[in-house]
């Protein structure tokens, strides 16, 4: 079975940009239901809110002191996310720890 299958077909703020690769792209439906991920970079996202809310404008999933580093990854190697190799996120990673 393949985690990743079809495209989303919710409604969908014209104005979204994937927040990693910058692009207006297709989402990918996951098997969990409303989560999804950009079809270019692989960074998922949720449709829905806290309080289960359909919303229009997806909600990103990676932990925020992963968003920078996701983007620097994606603008040098212009690779999906998750088929970066830990030597390539090491060299886009802050060299300070990561502050919780």
């Amino acid at each position: 079975m393949n985690y990743w299958e079809g495209y989303m077909d919710w409604t969908l703020n014209p104005a979204w940009v994937c927040e990693t690769c910058g692009e207006h792209t297709v989402l990918q439906w996951g098997l969990i239901h409303a989560q999804c991920r950009c079809e270019q970079c692989h960074t998922q996202y949720i449709m829905r809110d806290e309080d289960d809310k359909v919303v229009t404008t997806p909600i990103c999933l990676l932990k925020p002191e992963y968003k920078i580093p996701a983007k620097k990854l994606w603008n040098k190697y212009h690779k999906p996310i998750d088929e970066a190799t830990d030597n390539e996120w090491d060299f886009v990673m802050p060299t300070e720890p990561l502050q919780r």
